[in-house]
């Protein structure tokens, strides 16, 4: 008889080790990505400090000013919201077209540049809800006679775009022969000494820059197409992403969001 119950004894707890170390695997599984979620946000809270990736040429979105300070739409935006989740930002200026790049480095743990939300960029990285909406707009010399429509007069002109942007897309799809450049501010410069016939940018851009430094330039047709912009994060923080998405909102809501808007462009561009 004592055989029997051993063998029948061995055979449970054979059964019972493999059930809980069944248990134990998923457990471990799924606890490990979710921490490894929540601990960025946890990590960043922990320092005290965010590392925010951006461009630093972009005015009036993001742009250094006479004493060499980081201001701009993006700046305010970003100081605000890091100071809701209770972190000081710490800005990382870097190169548009190599922006994502030190994001998917993680160089720093987000973006906040006027970056638009297209599927392209979704395949690498991710983006909380919009916190603005944009328009694409050609802009040429004053005396430009030769484009008057977007669409159908910048086929073989030279046209010139800052690298990676939606810009440089839609000026590739209309036929332009596609000048790129580093940033806007660049752009600006050469249709001013006519090495480009046009320039296509972001119209609050490209108003402001007119505006401030004296240009003689002027936007040819209406908006060729429009954007949302968003915060660029990497794939899978999802935490980090919420708590952004909560301090945005309730900058909406409150009032915080069109004060800064207002401040930069007259008006709300949510």
């Amino acid at each position: 008889m004592k055989k029997p119950i051993l063998l029948v004894m061995t055979i449970c707890l054979i059964f019972m080790l493999a059930a809980c170390g069944s248990n134990e695997k998923t457990t471990s599984n799924g606890g490990e990505d979710a921490n490894k979620d929540s601990g960025i946000l946890a990590n960043i809270k922990k320092k005290g400090v965010i590392e925010i990736g951006i461009e630093g040429a972009y005015p009036p979105f993001n742009y250094f000013d006479e004493s060499n300070k980081l201001v701009g739409f993006d700046v305010d935006i970003a100081n605000e919201i890091t100071k809701r989740m209770g972190v000081k930002p710490n800005y990382v200026p870097t190169p548009w077209d190599t922006i994502i790049g030190g994001l998917i480095s993680k160089k720093y743990d987000i973006i906040i540049s006027s970056m638009a939300i297209t599927d392209e960029r979704k395949q690498k990285v991710d983006f909380t809800d919009p916190y603005y909406h944009t328009g694409a707009q050609l802009f040429v010399n004053a005396n430009n006679s030769d484009i008057k429509d977007p669409e159908k007069d910048i086929k073989g002109k030279k046209i010139g775009v800052a690298i990676g942007t939606t810009f440089e897309k839609k000026a590739t799809e209309l036929g332009a022969t596609v000048v790129n450049y580093k940033s806007d501010l660049l752009t600006f410069q050469d249709l001013a000494n006519k090495r480009v016939e046009g320039v296509i940018t972001d119209k609050a851009v490209g108003s402001r820059m007119i505006k401030e430094k004296g240009y003689e330039f002027k936007p040819v047709g209406g908006m060729m197409f429009q954007d949302a912009a968003g915060i660029t994060l990497n794939k899978n923080q999802e935490a980090l992403k919420a708590d952004i998405n909560k301090q945005l909102k309730a900058m909406m809501e409150d009032g915080t969001y069109a004060a800064i808007s207002k401040k930069w462009f007259g008006d709300d561009i949510r």
